[in-house]
């Protein structure tokens, strides 16, 4: 296991941080070990980035293919992410495949509302003729202000309507 392990790019002074992280490796097969790191190679990971991985996320050889082949198409797929990205944004966050989902998941929520909100917010100040975000010009609405403040401050003081013309105009989209 420890020839394995330092083959994998571990070099003798990180074994024992290593493995009092993750002495449950002990318990995994050496085969499968195996299987696992050619499956990264298989998805185009170089030897180095497999290594960094593992010495980031001494866990990552813990996962079967299938689970780490479900969080690379977890991050390809929600994020949006070219293979080329994804692998990019792994080895350097490796802990991403072997963290929980639900803080990656709540955070998505949070940014998509966010866009949504801004959009929401931009299509109504079009509609008023009110969109103006160059800030050499007068009535500049800065992109903090649009989507910081909450809907009774951005409909009075930004948009110049009341928050019924806004909830209004909402319903036609």
């Amino acid at each position: 296991m420890l020839l394995f392990l330092k083959d994998v790019g571990i070099e003798d002074n990180q074994l024992g941080a290593f493995l009092t992280k993750n002495h449950a490796i002990f318990s995994e097969d050496l085969e499968n070990l195996k299987i696992r790191v050619a499956y990264l190679h298989s998805k185009n990971f170089s030897k180095a980035d497999v290594a960094q991985m593992v010495r980031k996320a001494p866990f990552l050889l813990n996962f079967s293919v299938e689970r780490l082949d479900n969080r690379l198409g977890f991050f390809q797929k929600e994020l949006e992410l070219s293979v080329k990205k994804t692998r990019d944004l792994v080895v350097r966050l490796p802990r991403l495949l072997t963290g929980s989902l639900e803080p990656v998941k709540e955070n998505m929520k949070v940014f998509n509302t966010r866009l949504f909100k801004i959009k929401e917010r931009h299509l109504f100040l079009t509609y008023l003729g009110r969109a103006q975000y160059d800030p050499a010009k007068p009535n500049y609405i800065s992109l903090d202000k649009l989507v910081s403040i909450p809907d009774e401050i951005f409909c009075e003081e930004i948009a110049k309507a009341s928050v019924q013309d806004f909830d209004k105009f909402l319903k036609t989209l």
